[in-house]
């Protein structure tokens, strides 16, 4: 009976550690390799006719003992743009089948490139080339998979540039436009002193620069009516930003005191955000925040205000609400961000939540106040490592 006991207790030890030791690995990110400039000239070469392989191939081989993976492919496409010219296809096969190993050194976004994509169709030739046709057509169609999400990113660059071109237009035809109401006050100056012609010549130019202005006045008030909302919005997560939170927040406030209504103020934020943001860079924080954005707009009500207060400490106002429904609306977040998986991000272990209620008294009707027990309260859950609610109690 005692050995078996024995045996139980060391399975519960060690399964816990196999499980732990067989964790997946996480993915990282892999940048963009350069490409030296004398391997850009070397592939020319080899492509050319009239190329000296022997010399050829002597610099690649002093090239690969120091190259990076992106460099080690497109010195074995030379390689294989030497044997193609020999007709050697089973040589050519064997070097391309090299890049194997380095495609997962490499981002899959530069492989999606010239002259990588090439590989596919170099390699197709010399399936068919020796009667491989199942491989070639395989490969075949690899290589028009490849060179299609080529095209796609080159029409999606044309028209960014397109784009760009247009706004630098947009801002000559505005000073355009401030160019010719100076001329058109100078006429004005003048009209008195011109002939029927020129009172003409004047009256076709003034329509036209009206039409003009008035185009371009439309435009300006589209643009401008955009900007104030920007104004509004943290740029980053697309939530009320700091300003429009003290603007609304009193709004609301007062608007709840006038009509005697309830209102709670739920403060949070994310746990070791600091470490994390340190330890894995701000690309992986920010998507941690607006991740958080997300699942707090869901969790709102229409009527709730929720905004960025700073960092990783976000506000909600929630008018006509009790602490009790507050606290099951905070309890929904807390559960639904404290589940989400961040391994898309390279992130293994979960981030937590602290979150704080404030109900308004009759002795705290004013945002500033209700925001600063808030803050009060996250400071405490801070001091108990947080991952936590907490209601304010008024001392």
């Amino acid at each position: 009976m005692r050995v078996a006991i024995y045996i139980l207790v060391y399975l519960l030890i060690s399964l816990p550690l196999f499980s732990f030791a067989n964790l997946p690995t996480t993915n990282t990110y892999i940048p963009f390799f350069s490409i030296d400039e004398r391997i850009t000239a070397l592939l020319e070469k080899s492509e050319g006719k009239t190329a000296n392989k022997d010399l050829i191939l002597e610099n690649v081989a002093l090239l690969l003992k120091t190259s990076n993976p992106a460099e080690q492919y497109v010195l074995y496409i030379i390689q294989a743009n030497l044997s193609a010219g020999l007709k050697k296809h089973h040589n050519i096969i064997s070097i391309l089948d090299n890049v194997n190993a380095l495609e997962s050194q490499m981002n899959p976004e530069q492989l999606d490139t010239l002259p990588f994509i090439d590989v596919y169709k170099k390699r197709a030739e010399s399936y068919a080339s020796i009667g491989q046709f199942k491989q070639a057509y395989e490969a075949k169609q690899r290589f028009i998979e490849k060179y299609n999400t080529f095209l796609l990113y080159e029409k999606n660059k044309h028209i960014f540039e397109l784009e760009t071109k247009y706004e630098t237009k947009k801002k000559r035809d505005i000073n355009k436009l401030l160019n010719n109401q100076t001329i058109l006050k100078e006429m004005e100056i003048n009209e008195t002193l011109s002939d029927e012609v020129t009172q003409k010549r004047n009256l076709y130019i003034l329509s036209a620069v009206g039409v003009l202005f008035v185009f371009l006045l439309v435009r300006l008030s589209v643009i401008n009516r955009r900007t104030r909302n920007l104004s509004k919005q943290d740029m980053l997560t697309g939530l009320y930003n700091r300003k429009t939170l003290f603007r609304e927040g009193e709004r609301v406030i007062q608007r709840c005191v006038t009509n005697k209504e309830n209102l709670c103020l739920l403060a949070i934020h994310i746990d070791d955000f600091k470490s994390v943001n340190h330890q894995y860079g701000d690309y992986i924080g920010d998507e941690i925040l607006k991740k958080l954005a997300a699942i707090g707009t869901e969790s709102m009500r229409t009527r709730d205000i929720f905004a960025r207060l700073e960092d990783a400490t976000f506000i909600a106002v929630l008018p006509q609400s009790t602490v009790g429904e507050v606290k099951a609306i905070a309890q929904h977040l807390k559960e639904k961000f404290n589940s989400t998986n961040f391994s898309y991000v390279g992130i293994a272990q979960a981030i937590h939540l602290s979150l704080g209620i404030v109900e308004m008294k009759e002795s705290s009707q004013s945002f500033e106040t209700l925001l600063n027990a808030g803050m009060d309260t996250l400071y405490d859950l801070k001091d108990g490592k947080g991952n936590s609610i907490s209601i304010y109690q008024d001392h």
